[in-house]
């Protein structure tokens, strides 16, 4: 099998959307296969989500969402960065990350920081109208924002695992999207994604600390002073 063989396999297999298909040139291609390669059995997400953030048509986003790596417990990691399958906001396996999401979303749309138990409340009284986590990146999904890890993969149990393997990926991706999606918003939470930005050619850059270490409310930084959805609401519609 040739190369442009190959490529065409692997768009089909991995339901690459066409807006894509630039990106993945045969070379690009021939890393990806060689990375899936070396990282064995014993990974996360599940092969068929690895590639689901090009699914989608890049032409229709508008938003990027920068994680580092897929969640390392096995069967969590969904494909999407922070999306997690649970069915309830009151789920005790929501992590702080996505805690700290649920407070910056009340306060930029309410003007008021409550704290998780509060959220909560008002989530189960109909007074706080967001769709549940397994639903929620869904629709914000389909409204333009891509959830897009650092690195793809990770070894089951082992945080980090394959930042490296998928660095070199990343950086391109980042530098095809400066040419291809100029008006593009990029999230950029911490200081490991902010590595990324010396990439980012065009569009805007909303950058703060990530949510899963945050409460210091005297630093401007600080992710729960953050102004990732208030600055895009215009944009997306973060709530249901």
């Amino acid at each position: 099998m040739d190369s442009r063989e190959i490529k065409e396999r692997f768009l089909q297999e991995h339901r690459i959307h066409p807006s894509y298909y630039d990106f993945f040139t045969e070379g690009r291609v021939k890393e990806v296969e060689d990375i899936l390669q070396n990282i064995g059995d014993d990974y996360s997400p599940k092969k068929e989500n690895i590639f689901r953030v090009f699914r989608y048509d890049l032409h229709e986003k508008k938003v990027l969402l920068l994680g580092m790596d897929p969640y390392p417990q096995e069967g969590i990691a969904t494909g999407f960065s922070f999306e997690v399958p649970y069915t309830s906001w009151g789920d005790k396996r929501i992590n702080t990350s996505l805690k700290n999401m649920l407070k910056l979303l009340y306060k930029s749309y309410y003007g008021e920081m409550l704290d998780i138990k509060s959220l909560r409340e008002r989530i189960e009284e109909g007074n706080f109208p967001i769709l549940p986590p397994n639903e929620a990146f869904k629709d914000w999904n389909d409204k333009g924002v891509i959830f897009l890890n650092s690195a793809l993969t990770v070894k089951v149990g082992k945080a980090g695992s394959h930042l490296k393997l998928w660095e070199k990926f990343t950086r391109d991706l980042f530098l095809h999207l400066g040419r291809v999606k100029p008006n593009l918003t990029y999230l950029i939470w911490g200081g490991k994604a902010e590595k990324f930005i010396k990439y980012i050619s065009s569009g805007r850059i909303i950058c703060h600390n990530h949510p899963a270490i945050c409460g210091n409310l005297s630093n401007p930084k600080d992710f729960l002073n953050g102004t990732s959805f208030t600055e895009t609401m215009e944009d997306i519609q973060w709530l249901g």
